[in-house]
């Protein structure tokens, strides 16, 4: 299947397309379409949580909270960049254990020493982030580069059948832009991978445990579903195909780098669309009036809090105990 990508020119995207050269920073400023773009973490927010949960930190928003990459997000960028692009040494540097003080004894890496400050800020200079050793040895295990993962099937990335078999190929990290037929609103995916041999999507996730239940309270929580449903909807826009299936990849942060290869079904992603588009029409409606409703959504009175009639059941057997164990 041959995809038509567009070279970036640096200039806010005017049409629909597959999109190549897209920096990071430029993919989440904002300004990268002709007219206000929201991606998936966006109206994943605006419907899990609420507008305003969106706004104030929307780079739309000339108000917005200062914004500072955390740990996991900047850990999370270098696997990616390890496993599917191979360009980890171009954005990330590992500090060492030590550093050499000025009588030449070996010290153990601190930022409050002058000489590990300047050592950072020069990294940062050359537009390189920082990670620590052990973040390296996790990012390695994660990808399965460990020596003593060789021949375990299930520890890591790379020893994984369904990754090897190709899940995680295709057009890596290129940036997909269409525009909402209902609304008119920008519509921006950047999946972790486009496949270019099948319509079936596969997307990298990093987890505390691959313990089913705990993976279904992530996809809850985090809704990946309309993450794929974004993706797919800007695609068949942009590409003219609609994927299929869809696939979260999951692995372990700590050892022994458990994978798990969950599909998602048919019947969710159908709902998840529906979900896609409220939040896109919520979207739209919130630029033109400038309002970014909370939970209450602008309430004027109070409302009642009830409790639930398993919590009231509850408190009816405790009473019931307590009576038997003082009155016998």
């Amino acid at each position: 299947m041959t995809i038509r990508v567009i070279p970036w020119d640096g200039k806010p995207i005017s049409a629909p397309g597959v999109y190549s050269g897209v920096d990071s920073a430029s993919y989440h400023s904002g300004k990268l379409c002709a007219g206000p773009s929201i991606s998936s973490t966006g109206l994943r927010t605006i419907f899990t949580k609420s507008p305003l949960e969106y706004w104030v930190n929307s780079p739309l928003n000339p108000n917005r909270l200062p914004q500072e990459d955390s740990r996991a997000f900047i850990v999370g960028r270098a696997l990616h960049l390890l496993c599917l692009e191979g360009k980890f040494k171009e954005e990330f540097v590992c500090r060492p254990e030590e550093y050499e003080d000025e009588k030449g004894s070996l010290k153990k890496w601190t930022r409050a020493s002058a000489y590990c400050k300047k050592w950072e800020a020069e990294a940062e200079e050359l537009g390189l982030a920082v990670i620590t050793p052990a973040e390296l040895e996790m990012l390695r295990g994660m990808a399965g580069l460990l020596p003593w993962q060789e021949g375990l099937e299930d520890s890591g990335l790379m020893n994984n059948a369904v990754v090897r078999a190709g899940a995680l190929e295709g057009l890596v990290e290129h940036t997909v832009a269409a525009r909402d037929a209902e609304t008119g609103v920008w519509l921006l995916a950047r999946p972790d991978v486009i496949p270019t041999a099948s319509r079936e999507i596969g997307d990298l996730k990093s987890t505390q445990s691959v313990e089913q239940r705990e993976l279904q309270r992530t996809l809850e929580t985090l809704r990946y579903d309309m993450q794929f449903s974004l993706a797919s909807m800007c695609l068949e826009q942009a590409a003219g195909f609609r994927l299929e299936n869809f696939a979260l990849i999951f692995v372990t942060k700590t050892a022994p780098h458990e994978v798990a290869v969950r599909e998602l079904k048919h019947f969710d992603m159908e709902a998840s669309a529906l979900d896609l588009q409220a939040a896109i029409r919520t979207f739209a409606i919130c630029m033109e009036r400038g309002r970014w409703p909370g939970v209450g959504g602008g309430e004027e009175d109070a409302k009642y809090l009830e409790r639930s009639q398993y919590s009231r059941d509850r408190a009816i057997d405790r009473r019931n105990q307590l009576s038997r164990l003082i009155f016998g």
